[in-house]
């Protein structure tokens, strides 16, 4: 049973160029994987923590990817990317947080080593990899869109 449920609903797709289409996604999927294995592997065990407490997983899209997400509340939930797993309280936050993955593509597998020796050193806002990941969700016009899942 769920037991931190927001009483607000999403909406089903963000406003901006819609992704492109599906079959394209689910052929990148493995490759994003492989490319994104340790954090996407982190992604997945703390989704099945999440799922023993009741949340329920979604597939969204995002320009040419596909994602799980896990809608959310309280700790690991703000609002985190973890390959193609992103855990997120609002959808507000979902757009920024998809960005991560394209900024995470270009570490592969030292993202997490060097986007924790980033924030350590220089903190959250004022990381090289935040701030790219910031500059992209201004200007890509992406929306994202739910697959399957949650609509509300």
């Amino acid at each position: 049973m769920v037991t931190h449920r927001s009483a607000k609903a999403w909406p089903p797709r963000l406003e901006g160029r819609a992704p492109l289409p599906l079959p394209i996604a689910v052929l990148l999927l493995p490759v994003i994987v492989a490319w994104t294995l340790p954090q996407t592997l982190a992604g997945v065990a703390i989704a099945l923590l999440r799922l023993g407490e009741g949340y329920r997983p979604s597939l969204c899209r995002f320009g040419p990817f596909l994602f799980v997400v896990i809608r959310a509340r309280g700790p690991l939930s703000a609002g985190i990317s973890l390959g193609v797993v992103v855990f997120a309280q609002t959808h507000e936050i979902l757009k920024h947080e998809l960005c991560h993955l394209i900024t995470g593509l270009w570490l592969s597998w030292s993202y997490l080593a060097v986007y924790g020796l980033e924030y350590l050193l220089a903190g959250h806002d004022r990381s090289p990899h935040e701030r790219v990941t910031c500059w992209l969700e201004r200007r890509l016009s992406w929306g994202w869109s739910v697959v399957g899942g949650w609509s509300s």
